[in-house]
């Protein structure tokens, strides 16, 4: 299997889809959805050149603008898993912390993945037989600047529960809030130690992070350290812990 082809393929995708985001942003339009969540214009526009550009490849598409339904998924080896626009709602607000996120999924886990910032033009990938990069180089990771922020957790700006304050107390953490799953390259550059959710979020917000993480030295993963699945019948994740360096777990016992 080409790695690197399916690579750069979701590279290619995570551009085009990048520069369609940012037109639309010039005359944006908010959109109805059936589940009461935002939904916008770019959106769409980043869902359809994904799902055109990634079906090159011939794997089937999960994206959350197109839901691929447990029947049809469940015996797959392979499949994409994308959110075409992560942090809709800080976007429509006129943040700039939002992102798009692309996986490939191989027998319920990722192996492949990018997260891409179309503000900054920044992109994170890796797959699972290369180190993790950032834009044209390998990422840097720095022990000294990692320990600094070990103790620095991530909170969302727009989802920030009682629960993740709670935790920051307890461990006496500094708080560092950003939105969307930008969250998950402040931990790959060491700028934040800990992101802990006790929450269920849809796996295509987490997918991508999570193999990147791990993939970087830090750790993902559910609250008893085991791996998170990316191809059960319910498509919300279960809870999950992530640091910046995987030794730094055992200083963030419940």
């Amino acid at each position: 299997m080409n790695l690197d082809h399916y690579l750069n393929l979701a590279l290619d995708a995570a551009e085009q889809a990048s520069r369609a985001i940012l037109k639309e942003k010039e005359n944006l339009k908010i959109l109805p959805k059936e589940d009461g969540t935002a939904l916008t214009s770019a959106d769409l526009a980043s869902n359809e050149i994904l799902s055109e550009m990634l079906a090159k490849a011939d794997f089937k598409i999960l994206s959350e603008e197109r839901i691929l339904n447990y029947k049809e998924r469940r015996n797959l080896e392979y499949f994409w898993l994308i959110d075409p626009l992560d942090g809709t709602k800080g976007f429509i607000k006129g943040q700039d912390e939002y992102c798009i996120m692309i996986s490939l999924i191989h027998q319920k886990r990722p192996i492949l993945a990018l997260i891409k910032s179309p503000e900054k033009n920044e992109v994170f990938y890796a797959h699972k037989e290369s180190k993790v990069y950032k834009n044209a180089s390998l990422l840097q990771n720095n022990e000294a600047f990692f320990k600094k922020n070990q103790y620095t957790a991530l909170l969302s700006i727009n989802h920030l529960c009682k629960e993740d304050e709670e935790f920051a107390k307890k461990h006496q953490l500094k708080a560092l809030n950003i939105s969307s799953g930008l969250k998950f390259t402040a931990l790959l550059e060491g700028k934040a130690g800990i992101y802990r959710r006790k929450e269920n979020l849809n796996i295509w917000d987490i997918a991508a992070g999570d193999f990147l993480l791990n993939q970087n030295g830090g750790f993902m993963g559910k609250f008893d350290k085991t791996l998170l699945s990316y191809n059960e019948k319910d498509l919300r994740a279960d809870y999950f812990i992530a640091v910046s360096n995987k030794a730094f777990l055992q200083d963030f016992g419940d």
